[in-house]
């Protein structure tokens, strides 16, 4: 869901209700734990307090564009973890603080928002559960360690998410931090009973962190995967609807499409999203204007992808900045594939040397402002104007 597809009220009200319960559920806690006067005030303003950074990092991310996994304006699904979280805390204290899966927390945190405001989510509900249990620091640094590690684990994982190595890791750090903040410090004789506790809590760990990852791969890293499927087969009604009008555009998009896949993959970009914009970039045409009113329609009426939206969205609105990556893959893609067929278009028997054609386009793109201030890079740039010349026997089929 995009930024733009939730209202300011609904923001407000979202945000507005995860800052009031935060508080009730600090209070709930209280009252639990510490029904004292001061410690209940000191719990539920610390938990306001946190919850307050905790939105401030979460809006601030969203404007500078510091998601992972496509969060943005995910508003509600945040809150629901958030809050939740908050509970799980207060129940924490029940168990022995070698067995508090606070690494979970942290993960699941860090994944539905970023790393800055799943540490500072985490912290938050990490500080009730400390206070609750007694306020020993040791207990605070453990988990906050190790959950920081966790959370760095999985803030960078590609669309295959193989969380393996991270899972591993994060367990690692985890049981170091256990063992040199609980186990060594025991009065006891080391044994090994005294590891089973932190050993449960691995192994709890383990299974939640690959049950909870596996429903988050499914549901949002993956879950475009069949949309991006039907959209991106040639024979989609919408494509068979843009053949019927004008076969002209849609042979344009068909090789569009081609030019941006291949580019996508050569640069490990989001080559599905790529392909679906190569596709849809004049699809407004079959509502009159390829103009961005039209697109979006279109957009809504076959629920294209959120990051499919946001590409097109800065290819065809004016008024859009062209930052990402793979805009810009679809905007030379266009660019090449225009030029062509207008050449062919005015001599089908044209010999074109298309190296010098591409050399042409990129150099009159690089002359203009449209690349400014952009994600990608002039090594990204040359390797792209690279892998067009090499596609030069593709160019004959555009005649």
């Amino acid at each position: 869901m995009e930024k733009s597809k939730i209202s300011t009220v609904k923001r407000i009200l979202i945000l507005g209700m995860m800052f009031l319960l935060s508080g009730g559920i600090a209070c709930a806690g209280s009252l639990l734990y510490q029904p004292e006067t001061e410690s209940l005030i000191r719990n539920v303003v610390m938990a306001l307090a946190g919850t307050g950074i905790v939105i401030y990092a979460y809006l601030f991310s969203e404007t500078a564009g510091l998601f992972i996994y496509r969060n943005e304006g995910k508003y509600d699904k945040f809150a629901v973890v958030y809050l939740g979280s908050m509970i799980a805390a207060i129940f924490f204290p029940w168990l022995p603080v070698t067995g508090w899966p606070f690494l979970v927390i942290f993960v699941l945190l860090g994944v539905f928002s970023n790393g800055i405001t799943g540490m500072m989510a985490g912290s938050v509900c990490l500080l009730l559960a400390v206070n609750f249990a007694g306020g020993d620091l040791s207990v605070f640094w453990l988990y906050f360690i190790s959950g920081l590690a966790g959370i760095l684990m999985f803030s960078n994982l590609n669309d295959d998410f193989l969380v393996g190595l991270p899972v591993i890791v994060s367990l690692l750090v985890l049981i170091l931090c256990l063992t040199a903040n609980v186990v060594l410090f025991s009065r006891e004789q080391l044994a090994v009973e005294q590891f089973t506790i932190p050993a449960m809590n691995m192994m709890i760990c383990c299974i939640l962190l690959l049950v909870i990852l596996k429903a988050f791969s499914s549901s949002v890293i993956h879950k475009d995967q069949e949309k991006y499927m039907e959209i991106n087969d040639p024979e989609c009604p919408l494509l068979v609807q843009l053949k019927n009008m004008s076969k002209e555009e849609y042979y344009h998009a068909i090789h569009t499409a081609y030019l941006g896949d291949r580019i996508a993959k050569r640069l490990q970009l989001d080559d599905a999203a790529v392909k679906a914009c190569g596709y849809y970039h004049r699809i407004g045409r079959l509502k009159g204007e390829n103009t961005w009113e039209n697109v979006s329609k279109i957009c809504d009426e076959f629920h294209f992808p959120a990051y499919t939206r946001k590409i097109l969205k800065e290819y065809v609105d004016g008024k859009e900045k062209v930052v990402s990556k793979e805009t810009i893959v679809v905007l030379f893609a266009d660019c090449i594939v225009s030029s062509i067929l207008y050449l062919f278009d005015k001599d089908p028997m044209a010999q074109l040397d298309y190296k010098q054609l591409i050399d042409t386009v990129f150099n009159k793109k690089l002359e203009t402002d449209e690349l400014w201030s952009n994600e990608i890079s002039l090594a990204q740039l040359h390797e792209m104007k690279k892998i067009f010349i090499e596609e030069k026997l593709y160019y004959d089929f555009l005649r």
